[in-house]
């Protein structure tokens, strides 16, 4: 990371560069007896996002509201200066960014292909609202619900 920043001060881009720096997925660990990232656990689902742009937000700004990384689409479009497609459902971050009032998301959602580890099902969703989190595994006749205010864990 340090390269690629020495590599656009250098260039003189620095100052009207969006950085960003995120995963597309964490993993368990050891988390819940799993290992990698097979099931829609938050150790799993809630990965890091860091936006840094000097000379359009002021830094040290923490954000807990939910987000989908697909939101990154219409937030990098509008510091672009391009205006997001009013279809899109992503939505954009740059309030949140501005320093500005930001609700975020009420529910997020992500899927996985093929379960190897825990279910053995070939897909899951889930859906994960600020209290609670559903997960539906195809094909198959149970699934998870997390009350994760009595339940943070999701033991």
């Amino acid at each position: 990371m340090g390269e690629i920043l020495d590599a656009l001060e250098a260039a003189g881009r620095l100052e009207n560069a969006l950085i960003t720096f995120t995963s597309d997925h964490g993993d368990c660990l050891g988390d819940h007896g799993l290992s990698q990232k097979w099931a829609p656990y938050d150790e799993v689902t809630r990965v890091p996002l860091i936006i840094s742009a000097q000379q359009r937000f002021d830094g040290g700004r923490n954000v807990d509201e939910l987000v989908q990384l697909f939101d990154l689409g219409p937030t990098i479009l509008e510091c672009a200066g391009v205006e997001p497609d009013v279809s899109f459902e992503a939505e954009s971050l740059n309030l949140a960014l501005e320093g500005k009032p930001f609700e975020g998301r009420t529910h997020v959602y992500c899927e996985q292909g093929k379960d190897v580890n825990f279910t053995g099902a070939e897909y899951l969703t889930m859906v994960r609202s600020r209290s609670h989190k559903l997960v539906h595994f195809a094909g198959k006749e149970f699934g998870q619900l997390f009350d994760l205010d009595a339940d943070p864990k999701e033991s």
